[in-house]
């Protein structure tokens, strides 16, 4: 993984904002994360779609895109944070992190009803799991148990010495076996497995969802992770005092290789992409035609010219071409985060 820290400290030199919501190339990897990781919740959305709806964040009106706005929200502020904090290298986890994730994930379909329970409060009721055979933690153990993971996650992240992407994918294991809300854990997960990534001078990841397969390969990969962690969860509803060592002891026997693969594997096709990107000095007042201004900023041309015909993009005709200045796309990019 030190080549993959390599490029990305390569490709930070040459762009002050890798990852942010104004750079072109990296907002189109987002929105890819965003339709695979709520496809795996059984929420399907193609490309165009997930545009429209992040065009139009008023409008909130169905579960979809709900959904889709809250990951937006969610993930991007955090995301944008936890980069803020490996930049200063400052970067640790705090219990009202976590609750801020699903605070702005959930409040879109808190809005219409279809999340009943408390935005950024830990469940008080015992929970299934679909596709799972595993039993979360019992609620009256929640909070207690999250604060020591994150006591244990605080204290490995200060080790040098630690594997990062084992550290992210036992963390993420761990999150999952608790399951701490009562609903929306799954997203909350992989949002918290990116902010980590991030936080470790990496990028965030877009886990496959959109075709069984692998969503199927990401299951295998939690079910083989969280056996032991499972047994920790059972131990500590007998009343176990839970430390921070024990947490430790239990990890050791945790086989995350399946999960680590499919971080390792979404990080290097992360990176890839960022490599695509033409980190070079821009002619912000050139003018460039529909198709190539949706090229450069993997927006569609019908999705720019209803922008236009809507007077939020300026443009001008020449024949039967629209044509716009790139100054003027990148202003609505920054308009829209």
């Amino acid at each position: 993984m030190q080549n993959i820290l390599k490029t990305i400290s390569e490709l930070r030199k040459n762009n002050v904002n890798l990852i942010a919501v104004s750079n072109s190339e990296w907002l189109s990897l987002f929105r890819d994360e965003i339709r695979n990781s709520i496809a795996i919740e059984g929420v399907f959305t193609n490309r165009n779609e997930l545009l429209q709806v992040l065009q139009n964040s008023n409008r909130t009106l169905d579960q979809k895109a709900a959904a889709i706005l809250g990951y937006f929200e969610a993930a991007s502020s955090i995301y944008e944070y936890g980069n803020n904090l490996f930049k200063e290298n400052e970067f640790s986890v705090r219990i009202s992190d976590i609750k801020q994730i699903h605070t702005l994930l959930m409040r879109y379909e808190k809005q219409i009803g279809s999340y009943r329970g408390e935005l950024g409060a830990y469940r008080k009721e015992v929970v299934q799991v679909t596709e799972s055979t595993f039993t979360p933690l019992n609620p009256f153990y929640i909070s207690n148990t999250m604060k020591i993971f994150l006591k244990w996650l605080n204290q490995n992240i200060k080790n040098k010495e630690v594997d990062r992407i084992r550290l992210a994918a036992l963390s993420h294991l761990l999150f999952e076996t608790i399951h701490p809300f009562r609903d929306g854990n799954g997203r909350v997960g992989r949002i918290f497995l990116s902010f980590l990534l991030i936080g470790f001078g990496y990028l965030n990841i877009a886990i496959k969802g959109t075709q069984k397969r692998d969503r199927d390969k990401y299951y295998a990969a939690l079910e083989r992770g969280d056996d032991n962690f499972e047994k920790m969860m059972r131990k500590i509803e007998t009343g176990f005092e839970l430390k921070i060592s024990d947490i430790d002891n239990y990890a050791k026997k945790v086989d995350s290789s399946l999960l680590e693969k499919i971080i390792k594997d979404r990080l290097s096709d992360s990176v890839d992409r960022l490599k695509q990107s033409k980190f070079i000095e821009v002619n912000y007042d050139a003018e460039i035609s529909l198709k190539e201004a949706a090229k450069f900023f993997n927006y569609s041309q019908d999705y720019l010219r209803n922008l236009i015909n809507n007077k939020k993009l300026k443009a001008r005709k020449k024949g039967k071409l629209w044509f716009v200045k790139i100054s003027e796309i990148d202003k609505y990019v920054k308009e829209r985060k």
